[in-house]
């Protein structure tokens, strides 16, 4: 597996499939489910046989090691040491018909759907975290940001349920991906089955949990996998999204979340003891580089010369480990934030209120547009001038209104105190927790001061 050995010893079930021995078990799986589909349809091997023969595809740690080991045609060298300790009319029924792409496009098909299996899990475990952070602080008043500068009011539940959404659909490409990759190729030269009958191949493929693909050439056609690898990169992206807010909303200046950060054990800095760095979701965008530099060669790996070359093989040998490994690395280490993350709503309040107001004028607009008193342009370039000079003179947005005659000539003083409470842009905080069907404490207002 190409992660280094520091990333992969966390996710040991990923690297199982990836490794040599998993590599190498996984195509001993196609010629086993075809001779067994041979016996089943043609009487042959005979059961004898073929007892015989399902031990013999049982690699031992030497062999392993031998093949890693061994120069050469890859799957003729494994190919001869099973035959090796046959007869060689059991040897003989191993293979038969086939070409060494039947064995590692359908080997690779098992492996990546493996993959998925375990990524769809960690999506999971992901989303629960999610959805625990969401509904802790639904009632959390945050600012909401546009361009990095402050917006209007909504609340950190809020944010972290855009995530848990962005998951939720992530499990979903899962299962696309899946879907996409569910095929084998157990057809010969060139795919047109002249060796190995139709119904042979479909019987096979269907004990692996496969359909045949439909049109192969010598090799399963790229666009699946590419189509895998795309979808991955996507979710990939999603994780390296919600790992990039969590750093700006942990930035000294910004201070409203903090990574899980053991004070007695870690060190931010060699240098700087102060420190308390970023590291986990610093590292969680940096794999997603990886991860969207597989599917780069992957979308490459689909121009395939004609009906067969080998140019996708030696980069799908990086690509596949390395962005399953990259990627259920990466969930683990979201996940793991969003566990231990340290929230600070008193910041968040005090964040809020930093513009003197400015982010209600918004409100403070539509208001007196609906008086129909004005234009919207006079009412714009007017709340424009007062919103401007209440965050440049650190003034108070509202006591400026106050104090401006063609306001206060058409909104009472009761009104603009009015405009100014945070709780009118929360009202339907929580219509994106019942779009997505979750629970959530009902009938409480947000906490705003």
């Amino acid at each position: 597996m190409p992660l280094p050995e520091r990333y992969a010893g966390q996710v040991p079930k990923m690297e199982r499939i990836w490794e040599s021995e998993g590599y190498f078990r996984t195509q001993t799986k196609i010629w086993q489910a075809q001779c067994e589909a041979k016996n089943e349809l043609e009487g042959i091997p005979s059961a004898k046989q073929l007892a015989s023969i399902r031990t013999a595809l049982q690699l031992t740690p030497q062999d392993i090691e031998d093949l890693n080991n061994a120069k050469g045609h890859e799957t003729n060298t494994l190919l001869r040491k099973i035959q090796s300790r046959l007869s060689p009319e059991e040897g003989n029924f191993i293979h038969k018909g086939n070409t060494s792409s039947d064995v590692l496009d359908t080997s690779l098909a098992l492996q990546t759907i493996e993959s998925l299996s375990i990524v769809k899990n960690d999506f999971n475990d992901l989303k629960d975290s999610l959805l625990n952070l969401a509904n802790k602080f639904l009632e959390t008043p945050q600012v909401a940001r546009s361009h990095t500068q402050h917006a209007i009011p909504q609340t950190f539940g809020r944010q972290v349920v855009g995530w848990y959404a962005e998951i939720k659909r992530g499990i979903d490409r899962i299962n696309q991906a899946k879907k996409a990759i569910s095929f084998g190729k157990c057809s010969g030269e060139v795919g047109t089955n002249v060796f190995i009958a139709p119904e042979l191949e479909e019987r096979a493929l269907a004990k692996l949990g496969l359909k045949p693909d439909e049109a192969p050439t010598q090799v399963i056609s790229r666009d699946r996998h590419a189509t895998v690898i795309a979808l991955m990169a996507v979710n990939g992206a999603t994780l390296a999204r919600i790992a990039t807010n969590i750093r700006l909303l942990a930035m000294t200046d910004v201070g409203e979340v903090r990574e899980p950060f053991d004070a007695e054990t870690q060190q931010g800095s060699s240098a700087m003891p102060h420190k308390r760095n970023t590291e986990l979701t610093e590292r969680i965008c940096g794999l997603n580089r990886r991860i969207r530099s597989g599917a780069a060669e992957e979308l490459d790996a689909v121009i395939i010369w004609l009906e067969r070359d080998i140019s996708h093989s030696s980069t799908e040998r990086f690509v596949f480990p390395d962005v399953f490994g990259c990627l259920t690395y990466a969930t683990h280490l979201t996940k793991d934030v969003i566990d231990g993350l340290v929230v600070y709503p008193d910041r968040m309040l005090e964040n809020l209120n930093k513009t003197y107001g400015a982010i209600y004028s918004s409100r403070l607009l539509n208001e007196l547009l609906e008086t129909k008193k004005m234009s919207r342009t006079e009412a714009y370039e007017l709340v424009k001038k007062l919103a401007q000079r209440a965050m440049d003179k650190k003034t108070s947005l509202e006591k400026l209104a106050a104090k401006n005659a063609e306001i206060t000539r058409i909104l009472s003083q009761k009104k603009l105190t009015e405009l100014f409470d945070p709780n009118f842009y929360l009202r339907n905080i929580d219509v994106a927790y019942k779009r997505l069907g979750l629970t959530h404490p009902e009938g409480k207002k947000t906490k705003s001061k």
